[in-house]
């Protein structure tokens, strides 16, 4: 029985943050002078907020002072660069337990989101048999031969995996169903430590059910806090963060996507483009990180990311990706709004490469450790999907 036919090996990512290392990969320099301060950091166990607050606070500035190209996870280690506009600052004051400065140095712009070409990982997978690594070894290859399906993964839809239903209401402006969803009792389920905290907020009990979440889920807080000062629920989502806003719109338009790219797989064209298709080319990734002999080079097909701007497609691909839409329960007009977002395109096939499998053993057991690079956007999470059975659902 070839690979192919058999079912895919269990094993467990992230048992530690040490077995899940990221680094970005740029043409980024600092310039050595100007008025912001670019820091290479090395952070694992954290979160990409509590960091960014974390940096600010010890530069003496606010939040929004702060540049980065991408958002890394929490319960890895990462490495990347970040800049501050501050004045002289001991770039010292910022190392802290989960956060370490590698390099510093003077910059004279801030680092724009999407500044970045991939993301390089190193993925040691626990709970398998160290001497399914050749079997490993050929799966990973052949993604790099074949092109990795570019799915949106569990990250993007978040806690609960709701993120996408809390936008799905926030464009259809539907701000009791919102509420229910992200603080009530509407699907999907939630932990039984949030029951009691759930059933106060339908019963209108904002105050008490505030008073219930940890601290540190201050959104979930302040809005309660502001139903409570009876506000209504447009005005209390109304005081969400614009970034944790476009978290949920972006989960929506993450749904439609991978509807789509779902379809085309099935089909058999995810890496094939058809007529009124929009292409995108990886040759620049490609080229940057040294890895032309990846075969995932020419033009590739493009899936939407529903917004005000997006560019359509044309055709039998277009009325496709229309259906799509309808499926979702939104239509063109829920991202009519200035807040909606603006839409784009996003490859359905990338490129993986320099990929690299090998068994070992350390003080925490056997493991199986593969590295590849891909371009950005590109979830390591589906890679690991190709490979494994993480009986994740």
């Amino acid at each position: 029985m070839s690979d192919s036919e058999q079912p895919k090996p269990a094993g467990r990512i992230r048992m530690r943050p040490s077995d899940f290392l990221v680094e970005e990969v740029s043409a980024f320099e600092p310039s050595g002078q100007g008025p912001h301060l670019a820091i290479f950091i090395r952070k694992e166990g954290i979160d990409h907020r509590s960091m960014i607050r974390h940096i600010a606070s010890a530069c003496g500035v606010g939040p929004g002072r702060v540049g980065w190209a991408g958002m890394k996870d929490r319960d890895a280690v990462t490495l990347q660069w970040i800049t501050v506009q501050c004045g002289e600052v001991d770039a010292t004051r910022i190392d802290s337990q989960g956060v370490g400065v590698v390099q510093a140095a003077r910059h004279d712009r801030k680092l724009k989101l999407g500044q970045l070409t991939g993301n390089r990982f190193i993925i040691r997978i626990r709970e398998l048999d160290p001497v399914l690594g050749p079997r490993i070894h050929r799966a990973l290859c052949a993604l790099a031969k074949d092109g990795l399906p570019n799915h949106f993964m569990e990250q993007r839809f978040g806690y609960r995996g709701a993120n996408a239903a809390i936008g799905s209401c926030a464009l259809r402006k539907k701000w009791d169903e919102l509420i229910d969803v992200w603080l009530g009792t509407a699907a999907p389920p939630w932990p039984s430590a949030e029951q009691e905290r759930r059933d106060l907020c339908v019963a209108g009990q904002y105050r008490d059910a505030a008073a219930r979440w940890p601290a540190s889920w201050a959104p979930e807080q302040s809005t309660l806090e502001h139903l409570a000062r009876g506000a209504t629920p447009e005005e209390a989502i109304s005081e969400v963060p614009m970034p944790i806003r476009r978290i949920w719109t972006d989960a929506a338009q993450a749904t439609i996507f991978n509807d789509i790219l779902n379809e085309r797989l099935a089909a058999g064209t995810a890496a094939t483009p058809m007529d009124g298709d929009i292409t995108w080319s990886h040759e620049r990734f490609l080229e940057c990180v040294d890895a032309s002999e990846s075969s995932v080079l020419g033009a590739v097909p493009t899936g939407p990311l529903w917004g005000r701007k997006l560019r359509p497609s044309t055709g039998a691909v277009l009325r496709a990706e229309r259906a799509s839409l309808a499926r979702s329960g939104l239509d063109d007009r829920d991202f009519g709004g200035s807040g909606s977002p603006t839409g784009g395109r996003r490859p359905l096939v990338v490129p993986v490469v320099l990929p690299h499998c090998e068994s070992g053993f350390d003080d925490n057991g056997p493991y199986v450790e593969i590295s590849f690079t891909l371009p950005k956007g590109g979830y390591a999470t589906a890679v690991v999907d190709a490979l494994i059975d993480r009986g994740v659902h």
